[in-house]
């Protein structure tokens, strides 16, 4: 969840695909969907990629693909930058089952600690929520051994975060990247976000613990009709 800073050697990726793009300058501007093969997913883009940057970040076990759909050089002025193993699972509460508190104290260490200036609990789909978090415009700068704010900066651009966990029960992550958070770009990205479809297999173990779930659900229901 911290900002990215990207590498040369991935801005020289980058460019070198997208100046390969720009050659064929005919773009189609309807939806286009997505499928990573590597890593599992398929999601409604905007308009097809114009380069795809597979684990754009500096640490190396942060796994997912960067979708380039709009850059100058080495600036990139629109992409997803999406992440599938992108919290851990166990310090993150449930959003679908976790109390209201629970939750709570989690947005606000988001916004306290994470550098983000709002974060909300919102529907993904109707069975399934996330976390939707915009950065701040200010980040401030602490020192580390005393935890004292030294000072502030302005943030060159303003990012958009959606967390959740998918049926594969894999922690993801959708980045907007853009120049702006105009309106377009920001309700095409939310329709991008609900479009996500996790095509990683359901562990056995975990197919077998929602089974019996409900049937354990189903058992209490029939005893509880019983003893009336």
């Amino acid at each position: 969840m911290r900002k990215i800073f990207f590498l040369t050697t991935l801005l020289l990726m980058i460019f070198t695909a997208t100046a390969f793009a720009e050659e064929n300058t005919e773009q189609n501007d309807e939806p286009y969907v997505y499928t990573s093969e590597d890593f599992k997913f398929t999601i409604t883009c905007p308009i097809k990629p114009v380069a795809v940057v597979q684990n754009p970040w500096q640490e190396p076990e942060r796994r997912g693909e960067m979708l380039v759909f709009a850059n100058e050089g080495f600036n990139i002025q629109y992409a997803y930058l999406i992440q599938v193993n992108a919290f851990d699972n166990a310090a993150v509460p449930d959003f679908n089952k976790a109390d209201k508190k629970t939750i709570d104290e989690y947005l606000e260490n988001l916004k306290d600690n994470g550098g983000f200036g709002s974060a909300d609990l919102v529907s993904i789909s109707p069975k399934n929520k996330g976390v939707y978090a915009v950065t701040a415009e200010t980040i401030e700068v602490r020192n580390n051994e005393t935890g004292e704010v030294e000072g502030e900066f302005v943030a060159d651009r303003r990012d958009i975060y959606t967390f959740f966990r998918s049926e594969a029960g894999r922690c993801i992550a959708i980045q907007l990247l853009s120049v702006n958070l105009d309106k377009e770009f920001v309700g095409t990205y939310n329709h991008s976000v609900r479009s996500f479809k996790d095509n990683a297999e359901v562990k056995k173990s975990d197919k077998k613990d929602k089974k019996d779930k409900k049937e354990k659900k189903q058992k209490d229901k029939k005893e509880k009709s019983d003893k009336k």
